[in-house]
């Protein structure tokens, strides 16, 4: 069973591995098909080493504008609400990732031919290029389809694994006015409550009730009692958000709920030991002890 702190630490790696692989395995298959479709009708019209070019230079630059795809998901996701805005953006976004893979293969391809004293042509007439592009126009717009799906769906089999904690407005709290009378405005209710999304599952959770947070690669560990609940978010983003509670940084990695907090221990190097009132421990450096100490 993969750990999931280990998997959190190490997620872009292991996410950028993923991809690699496939896009090795992928043009291995697409390069020897290629070059075995061909030895069917012996003598073979390129040399043997032309098809692997060809495929692998299309997987190269696939796997660039992929990782860019998936930053540009992270800045502008979906957006049902604005149905029209996402589709025009979307639609402006493929075309870009259809001409950057499509400007990557012919450079590479020339620079490739060039070393090894030959010449790629991707076409040799205006209707040729026109036909070209179009060929491989549509290929593109339909491997930007089906990464962007890949993407969500990766991300969302993450997310339900690991769990997935975000800040939440009445909005998307969907609770009925019984629920929320009490409560105070929007913009205080939104800072006051988190929303748990986990194997399937959606609950809330006060803000106030963490008693502690670890840094763990991309995301910071909400600890509750016994539970964990990751938010992707980095440590001192979520504790800039959430000034106005009693969070303080006692450590690089971690940071503590001084209502939380039972005791704490310095040894003579100025480095601790802050004990909660769960009893779990947590270290301390010297260079935060101030935040305890305020």
């Amino acid at each position: 069973m993969i750990n999931k702190a280990w998997f959190q630490a190490h997620q872009s790696s292991i996410s950028l591995s993923l991809l690699g692989l496939y896009f090795l395995v992928n043009g291995f298959i697409n390069s020897t098909t290629v070059l075995m479709e061909a030895m069917r009708t012996p003598p073979l019209p390129f040399a043997q080493w032309e098809p692997f070019a060809w495929e692998y230079t299309s997987a190269v630059g696939s796997f660039c504008v992929v990782i860019a795809l998936a930053k540009i998901l992270n800045h502008f996701p979906w957006q049902w609400e604005r149905f029209t805005f996402s589709i025009a953006l979307y639609s402006a976004v493929g075309l870009c990732f259809a001409a950057s893979h499509i400007i990557f293969m012919i450079v590479s391809r020339e620079i490739i031919y060039a070393l090894v004293g030959g010449n790629y042509q991707f076409a040799t007439s205006a209707e040729q290029w026109f036909f070209e592009l179009i060929y491989e126009m549509r290929k593109d717009l339909w491997s930007f389809i089906f990464f962007v799906v890949m993407i969500w769906c990766y991300r969302y089999v993450v997310a339900q694994w690991l769990g997935n904690a975000s800040n939440i407005g009445l909005e998307s709290a969907k609770l009925d006015q019984r629920n929320t009378q009490n409560a105070l405005d929007e913009k205080a209710f939104k800072h006051e409550l988190l929303l748990i999304k986990k194997n399937g599952h959606e609950f809330l959770i006060k803000k106030q009730d963490i008693n502690w947070m670890a840094s763990s690669g991309n995301y910071v560990n909400l600890h509750i009692d016994d539970k964990v609940y990751p938010m992707r978010n980095t440590l001192t983003s979520f504790l800039d958000e959430n000034a106005y509670l009693p969070f303080a940084r006692v450590h690089r990695s971690f940071a503590v709920n001084l209502n939380d907090v039972e005791s704490v221990k310095v040894g003579d190097s100025g480095d601790g030991v802050i004990t909660l009132k769960n009893g779990h421990t947590v270290k301390m450096s010297r260079r935060y002890k101030l935040a305890i100490d305020k």
